[in-house]
């Protein structure tokens, strides 16, 4: 009888302090938005700004939007170690949902004219500036890469 008790109560205080826990969640709390342009020009290839500083425990909304006339991608790589990924988003030109994706994320495409929304909380700094970039053929080359710096 005693077990059934403990988890009576148990249950009961969980669900009490449901709401208390919820208000605690960082990864929804004050997104900051930071955008990223994905592009060309007669200089080469971008990722506009080149350079980003995220704050550990901080939840932002990565925008992608590709200006060009052909797919580009994003690749995190070391910087995707270091983040949560809570979802990817895509939508139509209203503004109605397309996708959503979850899980773990290193790498997005994302097609000529189109928009992604990536929203992360970093969860562990850097030892200096990493890169992000585009991994496809000859874009790197071409100037698509920035640093990333983690604090």
């Amino acid at each position: 009888m005693k077990p059934i008790l403990a988890v009576v109560a148990m249950t009961t205080m969980l669900a009490a302090t449901g709401h208390a826990l919820a208000d605690g969640d960082l990864s929804r709390a004050n997104v900051i938005d930071v955008g990223i342009e994905m592009g060309s020009s007669s200089d080469g290839m971008y990722l506009k700004p080149d350079s980003y500083e995220f704050v550990t425990g901080q939840a932002y909304r990565l925008v992608l939007t590709n200006v060009d006339e052909i797919k580009h991608e994003l690749a995190l790589n070391e910087m995707g170690e270091r983040i949560f990924t809570r979802k990817i988003e895509a939508s139509d030109a209203e503004g109605n949902l397309i996708v959503e994706v979850k899980g773990t994320i290193t790498e997005v495409e994302v097609g000529p004219g189109k928009t992604v929304e990536w929203f992360i909380v970093p969860v562990q700094t850097t030892e200096g500036p990493v890169e992000i970039t585009c991994e496809l053929p000859g874009h790197y080359e071409a100037g698509m890469h920035a640093s990333v710096i983690i604090k």
